[in-house]
């Protein structure tokens, strides 16, 4: 007998992470885009959408954001170089990179721009709150030791 179940209930992970974040969702696909915007919602987080960087753009200039997940295969401007200019604009935001195909190397590519993680499409309910939980509260105990740290002289 296994002391760690193999599955958790899908209600059973609503009730536990980090306090509500504010997410952004960028995807291309209106079917992905929604059904992660209602995943994301029912985790009790807040959400923008956007099917374009351009949208996002938007987003990003006038709101603050905690995560957002971003299609690796956007329309006139691939996913990875939004991530840099996002990153540009907001270091604290987290990012999880999304795609189709499972590439490593383009993981690996992500992650050193500054992703938290790379999810590939369809991502399970269970496996994407999991994501999104870690990558918030790692977000806040970054945010939390740099403000503990002493201005620059």
């Amino acid at each position: 007998m296994s002391a760690v179940p193999q599955r958790l209930a899908f209600r059973d992970l609503l009730d536990h992470g980090p306090s509500a974040g504010r997410v952004l969702v960028v995807d291309d696909e209106r079917p992905v885009r929604e059904g992660i915007e209602r995943l994301i919602r029912r985790f009790g987080h807040t959400v923008k959408t956007a099917a374009s960087a351009e949208k996002a753009d938007h987003w990003l200039a006038s709101h603050r954001f905690d995560l957002c997940l971003l299609d690796i295969d956007l329309p006139k401007m691939k996913g990875v170089e939004f991530l840099e200019w996002a990153l540009g604009r907001d270091p604290e935001m987290a990012v999880i990179m999304l795609t189709g195909i499972d590439d490593p190397e383009l993981a690996l590519r992500c992650m050193e721009r500054g992703a938290r993680t790379y999810l590939v499409k369809p991502v399970e309910a269970e496996f994407l709150h999991l994501a999104v939980r870690d990558a918030l509260a790692v977000r806040t105990l970054l945010i939390e030791r740099n403000d503990g740290l002493d201005p620059p002289v």
